[in-house]
C-alpha cells in the first residue's frame, strides 16, 4: 500500500515553485575542472562553472555551495569578497602542498582531488539536500509512550539487512534507554554518540566503527548512571546522516515523540515517516497530537498500528481518525517480548506479525518516486 503524500511547507497549491540548489565552480585547469564535475554527476548536480574569478561576485553571496580550483585562488583572494561558509578549495593530490597557504584567506576546506571525491560529492550532496547514492530514510516515531517505535526500527533494520542491503540503525532518542539493548549489542565493540556528538561537516565511512549485529550498524545512545541523558546537537546529527545515506543502502532512526532539533533534521530529510499507534482509543488520541508535532516538519507519514488482544481499534479506525492511511500492522506478541529478553532482534521470526509487517513497509519505502528521490517531493526539504 502507498502512503498518501502529505503536503510540506512551501508544497501547497499556489506556493512557490522549488528553489534549486545552485553549486558554482571556478576552476580553469582542464583536469582538475573534470574531476569536479565528475564528482558533481556523482551527486546528481548540474553546477554552474564560471569563465574567471571576476564572474563570481554576483552569485558569491547567493551560491549554496562554491568549489574554487587552487590555480584561481590568488586571484580569488584580491577581490575582497565577504567571508562564507561552503567554499571547498581544489587541488591535484601532488599539488596540495600549496592548498593550505589560500584556505585561511578563503575560508575554504581543502579537499585533495581524486582522493577526497567521495568527500567532496558528499559536501554536494548535502548542500543540495539530496544524496548521493539510490538511498532510504526511515523514521520511526511512537505516537504514545511504550507504543513500540523502537521495537519497529530495529525490527525494520534487521529485515533490511536480512533482505541484503547494508544498513545503518540510528538511536535519535536520549531517553529511549540505547536501542542497542533492543539488539542485543550492548556488549559489541565501536563508537557510541559520545564518540560522534562533536561531530560536524563530513565524516568519513562509519562502517567497520560502530557495534554491528546480524548485519545493523548501529549508533546508540550511552547509559551512564546517575548523569541525565542529553539532547543531540543537530550539527552531529547532520553529519552523521550525511555519511550514513552516502554509504548505506538503508539508514532507519529511532526518534522521541517530544520534537527536538536533532530530530527535526532527520524528519526533514526522511523518505518515509512512520507513527507507530497503540491499538486502544487511548493511544490512537495520543497519536492525533504526536501527528500534529509532526505536520509542519516533515514529509509523507504513514501509520504502523500494534494491535492489541483487547484493543479497540483497527486500520480503518486509523485512518478516519489521523487522516493518513495504515502502512503496516503488527500484533502485540509475547514472543516478541521473550526474544527481546534473550537479547535477540525483534522479528527475527520470519513468520512472526512484526516481521511480515517490517517487509510490507520494506515494499513501501521502494515506492518512493521520482520527485522525492530529486529532492522536489513532498519527502524532501528543498
Amino acid at each position: 500500500m502507498k502512503l498518501t503524500p502529505r503536503r510540506g511547507r512551501g508544497d501547497a497549491e499556489g506556493g512557490t515553485s522549488p528553489r534549486y540548489p545552485q553549486i558554482v565552480i571556478l576552476a580553469t585547469d582542464p583536469e582538475l575542472l573534470d574531476r569536479v564535475l565528475a564528482v558533481a554527476a556523482a551527486a546528481g548536480v548540474e553546477p554552474r562553472v564560471l569563465p574567471d574569478a571576476g564572474a563570481i561576485r554576483g552569485l558569491w553571496s547567493i551560491a549554496d555551495l562554491v568549489i574554487v580550483g587552487l590555480e584561481v585562488a590568488p586571484r580569488l583572494a584580491t577581490l575582497g569578497l565577504p567571508r562564507r561558509d561552503d567554499v571547498y578549495l581544489v587541488a591535484a593530490d601532488d599539488a596540495g602542498g600549496e592548498a593550505p597557504r589560500w584556505s585561511g584567506p578563503l575560508s575554504a576546506a581543502v579537499v585533495l582531488l581524486p582522493s577526497g571525491s567521495s568527500w567532496l560529492t558528499a559536501a554536494v550532496a548535502d548542500a543540495c539536500g539530496g544524496r548521493a547514492a539510490d538511498t532510504r530514510l526511515a523514521a520511526f516515531v511512537g505516537g504514545s509512550g511504550g507504543a513500540g517505535a523502537t521495537t519497529c526500527a530495529a525490527a525494520l533494520a534487521y529485515q533490511a539487512a536480512r533482505a541484503g542491503r547494508s544498513t545503518l540503525l540510528l538511536d535519535v532518542d536520549p531517553r529511549g534507554g540505547g536501542i542497542d539493548l533492543v539488539l542485543g549489542a550492548e556488549e559489541e565493540p565501536g563508537w557510541r554518540w559520545p564518540r560522534l556528538e562533536r561531530a560536524s561537516g563530513h565524516l568519513g565511512e562509519l562502517a567497520g566503527q560502530l557495534p554491528r549485529v546480524e548485519g545493523v550498524d548501529l549508533l546508540a545512545m550511552p547509559r551512564v548512571a546517575g548523569v541525565a541523558p542529553t539532547e543531540l546537537p543537530a550539527e552531529a546529527i547532520r553529519a552523521v546522516l550525511l555519511a550514513g545515506l552516502r554509504d548505506y543502502d538503508l539508514v532507519v532512526a529511532d526518534l522521541p515523540r517530544v520534537p527536538s532539533e536533532a530530530a527535526a533534521e532527520v524528519l526533514r530529510r526522511a523518505d518515509r515517516t512512520y507513527l507507530v499507534v497503540s491499538g486502544e482509543l487511548r493511544g490512537l488520541a495520543a497519536a492525533r497530537q504526536t501527528l500534529a508535532e509532526l505536520d509542519e516538519r516533515c514529509g509523507p507519514v504513514g501509520a504502523v498500528l500494534r494491535t492489541r488482544s483487547n484493543g479497540q481499534v483497527d486500520e480503518a479506525t486509523v485512518g478516519d481518525g489521523l487522516g493518513i492511511e495504515v502502512a503496516a500492522t503488527f500484533q502485540d506478541e509475547a514472543a516478541v517480548s521473550r526474544a527481546a529478553d534473550r537479547g535477540e532482534p525483534p522479528g527475527r521470526a520470519a513468520r512472526s506479525s512484526l516481521a511480515r509487517a517490517c517487509r510490507r513497509l520494506l515494499d513501501d519505502l521502494d515506492t518512493v518516486d521520482d520527485l522525492v528521490e530529486s529532492g522536489t517531493g513532498p519527502g524532501r526539504a528543498a
